[in-house]
């Protein structure tokens, strides 16, 4: 596995307990415990892990009742649950199985044996939970193709009638005036559009020269305007050193863009009724490439420790109702753009996010900049 797994291990025995971690430990996961059912899901919940085992101790009826608790728990219904038995009769062990267990193994197996369950069983509701976003990202593709198709019908309607009359007119500014102001509205729309399709295009990215600040500032005017009024403060803040053009795919550069904006939003509107968010970008110079860092702050709780690693995991969300996969893509796209994105907490509270974005395609790849603080505080 390509990052640390978080493995909670439930059982009512202290030596079975330090045995499973011992063995998991050493496998490379980090372990939490449980000693008895009741702290099951609450501490599930907190601590969203990747797999849990239960215990050879916990007896058939309380395996079968957790599993059960577990699955009707929607933030950690997909879980994976592993049960160790101590020999138990068939009945108690498909009880389980049929409650929501995953899979089943003796107490006593060899320790590699414990260790390749659990990372069988955890790739395999990664790459399950990945077909699923797959589906569901071509569904909206789809729906978004279409919905543009039916747009760019009338848009070049309006367009091509436009650049006629503006034909008829060029002796009377005064009505000319008018034309052209529908004329720089629809190529407005028309490169929004260009924009919307390239969020949701599959296959390589179409990197191209892209005027960054131009689409930063539209795509914050774009989020600014989805949302409630006076509801949160976004600002822009540009570095008068940061390169004006780059090569990148402006679709996918504004899909990430939205994605850290709407989560600093929900970040902050969870945390009261108002917060600040700034987008701020700067020029850097690293191992012998030049990139263009875009940050995204804001002054809202921050992201717990015991989470800031695993936040660019496909589905794992702490938010009530969240999906779990925003941040995941706007990680996976900004790699296929050749960078990287970090996440930190600042000293005087909040998040900060910060994207690396390749000034040209022959760029390097960006050096690690995970730190446990951001490098600098939002501004009110």
């Amino acid at each position: 596995m390509d990052f640390e797994a978080t493995v909670l291990t439930v059982d009512p025995s202290d030596a079975d307990r330090a045995l499973l971690r011992d063995v998991l430990s050493r496998g490379g996961y980090s372990v939490h415990e449980a000693c008895v059912t009741t702290e099951v899901i609450e501490a599930a919940k907190r601590i969203r892990p990747h797999l849990i085992v239960l215990g050879s101790n916990l007896g058939g009826v309380d395996e079968t009742e957790l599993c059960r608790a577990v699955r009707a728990e929607s933030s950690i219904a997909g879980t994976p649950i592993l049960i160790l038995t101590s020999g138990q009769a068939d009945s108690i062990v498909m009880a389980g199985l049929d409650a929501g267990a995953d899979d089943y193994m003796l107490k006593d197996s060899a320790p590699e044996l414990l260790l390749a369950r659990a990372k069988r069983l955890i790739q395999y509701r990664r790459l399950a939970g990945l077909a699923i976003l797959d589906r569901q990202l071509v569904q909206i593709g789809r729906l978004l193709a279409g919905i543009v198709h039916e747009i760019r019908g009338p848009l070049s309607v309006i367009r091509g009638s436009a650049e006629l009359l503006r034909l008829t007119l060029q002796d009377r500014p005064d009505e000319l005036q008018w034309v052209e102001s529908i004329l720089r509205g629809s190529s407005l729309l028309q490169l929004r559009l260009d924009h919307l399709m390239g969020a949701v295009r599959t296959g390589a990215a179409e990197c191209r020269t892209v005027d960054l600040n131009s689409l930063l500032t539209e795509a914050t005017d774009l989020f600014i305007k989805s949302l409630p009024r006076d509801h949160t403060r976004v600002k822009l803040e540009v570095d008068g050193g940061c390169p004006a053009h780059i090569k990148g795919d402006a679709g996918r550069i504004m899909q990430v863009v939205f994605d850290l904006l709407a989560n600093a939003q929900q970040a902050v509107a969870a945390h009261g009724e108002n917060g600040d968010i700034v987008l701020r970008t700067s020029g850097a110079h690293e191992e012998a490439g030049e990139w263009v860092k875009l940050e995204v702050v804001d002054n809202g709780p921050g992201i717990p420790d015991v989470h800031l690693r695993r936040i660019f995991e496909p589905f794992f969300t702490t938010r009530e109702g969240g999906s779990g996969y925003g941040l995941y893509l706007a990680s996976e796209i900004t790699r296929e753009l050749g960078g990287r994105i970090t996440a930190a907490n600042n000293p005087e509270g909040g998040a900060c996010f910060t994207v690396w974005l390749p000034v040209n395609s022959q760029s390097p790849p960006p050096p690690e900049t995970t730190r446990p603080d951001a490098a600098a505080p939002l501004q009110s």
